[in-house]
């Protein structure tokens, strides 16, 4: 029997997790598991349930909220989109272990381009499967590492061994109740949590081949080049199983990502081709029902979810009464939020970031003027144990007292 064919017979699954706006891009993804003749993608839906056509020749689909999941509604109210579905994919891979030998988890916009055989079969013999961000130091410091952690989690493979379902279990209860982003307090979603996890499960199986999961927080390290034999090369040396295009820039495809990278502005033409057949696909497979607004952003009145919202609920969950819906416009959540001035408008939250500078140059100067006040009324330690205390009050979650129920 050859290889393939005994990765056919095998009782695996690959699934992905995505909100109704990410879908086109988990249809791409479809499509290249379809084209090496691999299951069918299991796709789980982190949005509210509508009506809608679905391309289900293609993958299968189940929307998060029939999954039964205790208290779920609490899980879509305290995480945002990123949060949520990334929160669950321990509790998922366990779910379809329970049909599976082998579970393969891969982000909504990564694509294949050949077999995922290799993984598969490296599944025989290793329980758990991961992927480092990058193996070669990069040349601008590793900070960015120490910030979301040493593994990407766009990617892991398990089987169903008892060490693979102690793994999940124990990232799962993590998940669940700490999946936040908020790196100044040395969390990143699910991923932090796997940096530490090699102390506790010590068969986790590191894979350095550099053809898993190439994206471009790793372009420093990996050149991509055309295989005579089909496909493509990585340093010439490694087939290029996935790659994983992260924030990736449909207006400018050649940029491949919307996050600076390794030689960006310069231009990365190793990458052109991948980035040019990627954005084909992801247009082909646009559909009307991606176009939905999130579901689990607003209340059942229409009221914005805000972000402010959703930590200050966190802080105060287990005050609230038993089995409430969080989402309720007359419910007891609603009734915080009025108290709390936490009820937006309807037009939603744009997170600023490093390229919003240039145009809030002004309110950066005023800033500026008021710390420097500061730092002058209360000198200098103290004025360091003040920026301390910022920093922990930048997390609304930990400061219940904030908060009147």
């Amino acid at each position: 029997m050859s290889n393939s064919d005994s990765v056919e017979n095998a009782s695996y699954k690959v699934f992905t997790v995505c909100n109704l706006a990410y879908l086109p891009k988990a249809l791409v993804l479809a499509e290249s598991l379809a084209a090496f003749n691999h299951t069918k993608l299991k796709i789980f839906i982190f949005d509210k349930k509508i009506e809608g056509d679905l391309p289900h020749d293609l993958a299968d689909f189940e929307w998060v909220e029939d999954l039964g999941l205790e208290n779920f509604s609490h899980y879509a109210f305290k995480y945002d989109i990123t949060e949520f579905s990334t929160s669950l994919k321990p509790w998922l891979a366990l779910r379809l272990l329970e049909s599976a030998q082998k579970v393969i988890f891969l982000d909504p916009d990564t694509c294949l381009f050949n077999s995922l055989d290799p993984i598969l079969n490296l599944l025989d013999k290793e329980e758990v499967i991961l992927t480092p961000h990058y193996v070669t130091p990069h040349p601008e410091g590793d900070v960015g590492m120490m910030r979301f952690g040493s593994f990407n989690l766009g990617f892991f493979a398990v089987n169903s061994s008892s060490e693979s379902v102690r793994f999940l279990n124990w990232w799962n209860e993590r998940c669940l109740d700490l999946c936040y982003f908020e790196t100044q307090f040395g969390l990143s979603t699910d991923q932090k949590w796997v940096s530490i996890a090699p102390c506790f499960f010590p068969k986790l199986h590191i894979s350095f081949d550099l053809g898993f999961n190439v994206a471009f927080w790793n372009a420093h390290e990996r050149v991509v080049s055309v295989n005579p034999q089909g496909g493509y090369l990585i340093n010439n040396q490694y087939s290029l199983i996935f790659f994983h295009f992260s924030s990736f820039d449909e207006k400018n495809p050649d940029l491949l990502s919307k996050r600076e990278f390794a030689d960006r502005e310069t231009g990365r033409t190793d990458y052109s081709e991948l980035a040019h057949r990627y954005n084909k696909s992801l247009q082909r497979l646009k559909i009307p029902i991606s176009k939905t607004r999130y579901g689990f952003d607003y209340m059942s009145n229409g009221d914005y979810v805000s972000p402010t919202l959703r930590r200050a609920y966190a802080s105060v969950l287990n005050d609230l009464p038993r089995g409430h819906d969080p989402f309720d416009s007359n419910g007891p959540v609603a009734a915080f939020a009025k108290k709390n001035y936490l009820i937006s408008d309807k037009s939603g939250y744009q997170p600023t970031g490093f390229g919003d500078i240039e145009s809030n140059r002004s309110k950066f100067v005023i800033v500026n003027k008021l710390m420097k006040m500061a730092l002058y009324a209360l000198g200098p330690n103290r004025f360091m144990n003040f920026s301390r205390l910022l920093v922990y009050l930048s997390s609304f979650r930990l400061n219940r007292d904030m908060w009147k129920l």
